[in-house]
């Protein structure tokens, strides 16, 4: 679906933040990137999402979507089929909640048969019910983060099943109470369920591990880890990632029992 070649990944200011090798990337997986601040995560995914200007030449040449050059950020196609959640909003509009959640209808000219019924779910999905009349800059941080990611999801939601589809969040956690962040993360999940490839960076270690099919781990300037969840190499790859001593810490509930990645005391 998303296939990626060796390359040089650079910020805006044009300093070299990353080394890529090959990825390939794949319809129903759930790719969580994990990593230090300034490791590169940003980069990595605004660059999936086409939004490189600075670097056009680069994603023409080393970043394919379907076999071909991703296209164009404004691509109409392009945006019925990738939603892309960035890390900072620079929306200062007083516009209301659910205007700003229609605004994930903007690739079909705000005009789409399933878009009252998508709207109503996605609505509820995301616990915004109480808050759908409200203006932008009258809600919390929490609150923003929320119909930001409601926004991405209703472009998700209303895009064709039987076309590939990409989900791409740079810290959809962020701000989020706790419950909110199980809603985030369920809503990741079963997107790729479903059949979308979703791409996401998060801080929370053990939320990654717990939803994702496949992990990235960035550090010192190269991919450190790259595939299919497996336990043992990603706690190495982490933890030097973050120059950072890591150990499995057990839990039980009942019969239900697992482990979770801590920082060795």
């Amino acid at each position: 679906m998303m296939q990626i070649s060796a390359q040089s990944l650079c910020s805006p200011d044009g300093r070299v933040v990353l080394e890529l090798p090959d990825l390939h990337l794949q319809a129903g997986e759930c790719w969580l990137v994990l990593g230090p601040n300034g490791a590169g995560k940003s980069t990595f995914l605004r660059h999936a999402a086409g939004q490189s200007a600075a670097n056009s030449l680069v994603l023409t040449q080393h970043w394919r979507w379907q076999g071909k050059p991703l296209p164009k950020w404004h691509d109409n196609a392009w945006a019925q089929q990738r939603a892309y959640l960035p890390q900072q909003h620079h929306l200062r509009s007083a516009l209301s909640v659910e205007a700003i959640v229609r605004m994930g209808a903007f690739p079909w000219q705000g005009v789409h048969a399933q878009l009252t019924h998508a709207l109503v779910g996605i609505i509820e999905e995301w616990d915004l019910q109480h808050l759908r009349h409200r203006s932008w800059t009258t809600l919390s941080g929490g609150e923003q983060q929320r119909v930001q990611l409601a926004r991405t999801a209703l472009q998700l939601a209303l895009a064709e099943t039987d076309k590939p589809r990409l989900w791409l969040l740079d810290e959809p956690l962020a701000a989020l109470d706790l419950r909110h962040q199980a809603v985030a993360l369920s809503a990741m999940h079963q997107a790729a369920k479903k059949g979308a490839l979703v791409v996401a960076s998060v801080h929370d270690m053990n939320a990654a591990l717990a939803i994702a099919s496949h992990i990235l781990v960035l550090g010192n300037g190269a991919v450190l880890w790259q595939g299919a969840v497996q336990a043992e190499p990603v706690r190495e790859a982490l933890a030097e990632a973050f120059s950072l001593p890591l150990v499995w810490a057990s839990w039980q509930d009942g019969e239900t029992s697992g482990q979770w990645l801590v920082p060795r005391p």
